[in-house]
């Protein structure tokens, strides 16, 4: 894992500029994976991207990873690298994680200090890999066929950053809860209205033939239940909540309907 030969400061920055490349892939293959997966998976629900989280998960995650690949790959030595990479990757986690919660400033400062090095520990094999990446990225300009080991090592970090993304698919409450509203608007556009607790809300059985799209989230009123957010294409928004309690069948909550 140690470079090779005598370390100037333009051997720093261009290990440091491949160290972010592959950063920037890896995070940018993660972050689409893990918006698109479950669409791929479940065709046969008309879900759709959450573009509230994917815009904010993709710079985070992308650039993220790509200041993390520069500082590892910035020093000569492995293990200098490595430690400094992890470092800053809990760091810019925990900073994440911890200013878009409500909890207070100094609480948030106690929590950062005393939680980085545990994390630090855990993200350390992510510095491992884009050090790894950059290594050998750094040999193949050296070897026959050069041009193809790199696009190969470009292939493979795509794939890992996709693989990662993959575990990000929603879990099968959640797309229980998301076929229960479904199946209750696909009554609805077939005229089966009877029972059917979406058909008293307002503006949903006039659009009974107007596509939509949907996505769920983990509700913020009880840690068993979901948010399905519906987007009909006229822009008519329906937000239903499911509660899910393990070995029961799905209890409808509610819905809000609105225009924004």
């Amino acid at each position: 894992m140690d470079g090779s030969g005598t370390d100037t400061r333009q051997a720093q920055i261009k290990r440091a500029l491949f160290g972010a490349l592959y950063g920037l892939l890896g995070g940018t293959a993660f972050a689409l994976t893990a918006a698109l997966i479950d669409i791929w998976l479940h065709p046969d629900l008309p879900l759709s991207v959450n573009w509230p989280v994917f815009t904010l998960r993709l710079p985070l995650i992308s650039l993220g990873l790509a200041i993390v690949g520069a500082v590892t790959c910035w020093w000569h030595e492995a293990w200098h690298g490595l430690l400094s990479g992890a470092i800053v990757a809990s760091a810019l986690a925990l900073m994440a994680a911890l200013f878009t919660s409500q909890v207070d400033t100094g609480m948030k400062f106690i929590v950062l200090i005393f939680i980085l090095v545990p994390v630090a520990a855990m993200t350390l094999p992510v510095a491992y890999v884009l050090r790894w990446f950059t290594e050998r990225h750094a040999r193949a300009l050296h070897m026959n066929r050069s041009g193809a080991r790199i696009a190969g090592l470009v292939l493979l970090v795509i794939a890992v950053g996709a693989g990662f993304g993959y575990f990000m698919k929603s879990s099968g409450r959640a797309i229980e809860a998301t076929r229960l509203i479904h199946n209750f608007l696909q009554d609805i556009a077939l005229a089966r209205a009877e029972k059917n607790p979406l058909a008293s809300v307002a503006g949903v059985s006039e659009r009974r033939e107007t596509p939509y799209q949907m996505y769920s989230t983990h509700s913020e009123t009880s840690s068993e239940a979901f948010d399905i957010h519906i987007e009909y294409e006229d822009n008519y928004k329906l937000l239903c909540t499911v509660i899910l309690y393990p070995g029961r069948d799905p209890y409808f909550s509610g819905c809000q309907a609105g225009v924004r």
